[in-house]
């Protein structure tokens, strides 16, 4: 018994020094030293997803374009909608709402699947030196394949209508990029925590509903209350919808402060969520 326990100690790693350096480049350095079992693992999680139906991906395509078909039907027919007055045609209403929704369904779509992450890959949690922290990589990359199809739609959609985008739009990808360090640092904490309490995974659902609500997805900055403001900046989503959609179809520079920012806090999360789970991470197999 003292020899099996001797045993199992000795294939522990020893517990590493902190190292301010090492926790904020953690992201960074665990991406880079795993990056072709990322790259598999988002493939296996993209074939998974549409394994034994009969359109396969094509159900990727379907999806947001049936989305989209039903938004222009009720918010530029029937309901004739405008965008507060920053425009007067009825069908770029529901290309702005699909713009801001695929960007929320990016982050829903990474979110959502978080807490029960490590109980799906169970199997490699008691391999003491499989890095279980890229699972989290995996399912954002995952949700990034399917926010690339849905912005091809919106560019289908888009080109007729604006026609090509201004120079603002260079910014677009910057923004998401921190929204997907935000959306990682989430994902990390949220499958570590939902480990110890399985409850997340219930009111996950019920919480991102209240976001996207709290999210200026459906309506612009500008319509709520300006005491209200700066309460919705708190929120992660608030700056990258409003200001890709801005830039996106009207031009609208964001702040390049407000960017460094956003970028910073973004990769500061990333990395405060990547502690937290390698702190719960040794209490996973005594749980899942």
């Amino acid at each position: 018994m003292n020899k099996s326990t001797s045993e199992s100690r000795a294939i522990v790693p020893p517990r590493r020094e902190f190292s301010l350096l090492g926790f904020v480049a953690a992201p960074y350095t665990i991406a880079m030293r795993n990056h072709d079992l990322i790259r598999r693992l988002v493939q296996r999680d993209i074939e998974s997803r549409f394994r034994g139906t009969v359109l396969g991906k094509v159900w990727a395509v379907i999806a947001p374009l049936f989305m989209l078909a039903i938004y222009t039907f009720v918010f530029g027919v029937i309901l004739n909608s405008r965008w507060q007055d920053r425009t007067d045609e009825p069908f770029l209403f529901p290309v702005i709402y699909f713009s801001g929704l695929i960007v929320f369904n990016f982050f829903f779509d990474s979110v959502a699947r978080a807490p029960t992450l490590m109980r799906e890959n169970q199997a490699f949690i008691k391999k003491i030196f499989f890095p279980v922290e890229i699972f989290a990589f995996a399912i954002v990359g995952s949700a990034i394949f399917r926010f690339g199809i849905g912005l091809a739609i919106l560019a289908v959609f888009y080109l007729p209508i604006v026609g090509l985008p201004p120079l603002a739009v260079i910014t677009y990808p910057v923004l998401f990029f921190g929204l997907a360090l935000f959306t990682l640092g989430f994902a990390w904490i949220l499958s570590a925590v939902s480990v110890f309490i399985r409850d997340i995974a219930h009111l996950i659902g019920l919480v991102t509903m209240l976001f996207m609500f709290l999210s200026p997805v459906f309506y612009p900055l500008s319509a709520v209350p300006e005491g209200l403001r700066a309460v919705l900046m708190f929120n992660p989503l608030t700056f990258p919808l409003e200001s890709m959609r801005n830039a996106l179809f009207f031009g609208d520079w964001p702040g390049l402060a407000g960017m460094a920012v956003y970028l910073a806090a973004g990769w500061l999360w990333a990395a405060a969520g990547h502690g937290i789970f390698m702190r719960l991470r040794p209490g996973f197999a005594d749980v899942v």
